[in-house]
């Protein structure tokens, strides 16, 4: 980060006061004062409830030269678009007026006001109701009672993690092309998986079925 932007934003961090004022726990988050550099971002505080694996995080970005926050749910992490701004003072002012109720939310899972979520009723689903709650040592950490949504219309309906090691298993649900596909991370290392790619739980649910255990134990292999 150049010299000239970093003192600029040392000095908006101390004319600012909203900062200082922010609470040292909110709705069972707990705040972490960074301050510092992350690669092209300039990480300014965090909320972290580690115990949900759970962290929101506001922070300035240089390649867009937009203050932003993200939030990550396990190794799922996204950008949340209603703290976009390149104005520092808005920035504040959205931090002071939306932080709490977004925390709230994101402590909630609120996809039930999602109705593309909803309708699919995967609480309903046996086959999801009965996940192994240990494969290979991954933990079932999301599971279709209680799916997460993300952002671009997609849901994550279950999540397998071993956070030690940064790895995991997402089956995500897309609510625009209405499919089910899978993303796992290796070591922090994204990949494509294609053998559960569905268009409906039956298709899915055979998949799962066949292919599951397998992918877990061939991840534990490759991480071991």
């Amino acid at each position: 980060m150049k010299t000239e932007l970093k003192n600029k934003i040392a000095a908006e961090v101390e004319a600012a006061n909203f900062f200082d004022e922010l609470p040292n726990e909110l709705c069972g988050f707990t705040l972490k004062k960074i301050f510092d550099e992350d690669d092209d971002k300039f990480i300014y505080f965090a909320y972290e409830n580690l115990q949900t694996h759970r962290v929101f995080i506001a922070y300035f970005h240089e390649e867009t030269k937009e203050y932003k926050a993200r939030v990550k749910i396990g190794l799922n992490e996204f950008c949340l678009t209603k703290f976009f701004t390149q104005n520092f003072n808005q920035f504040g002012e959205m931090i002071t007026s939306e932080l709490e109720t977004t925390l709230k939310n994101f402590s909630e899972n609120p996809n039930e006001k999602n109705p593309l979520i909803k309708e699919k009723n995967f609480s309903a689903w046996e086959y999801g109701k009965n996940l192994p709650k240990n494969i290979a040592g991954f933990e079932l950490f999301i599971t279709p009672e209680n799916p997460v949504e993300l952002t671009s219309g997609d849901c994550v309906i279950i999540n397998y993690s071993d956070f030690s090691a940064q790895s995991d298993f997402t089956l995500v649900y897309n609510t625009y092309l209405e499919n089910f596909s899978v993303e796992m991370k290796i070591n922090r290392v994204s990949q494509v998986n294609y053998l559960f790619d569905s268009e409906n739980l039956n298709d899915l649910e055979k998949k799962l079925a066949k292919n599951l255990s397998t992918e877990l134990e061939r991840i534990r292999k490759e991480i071991s």
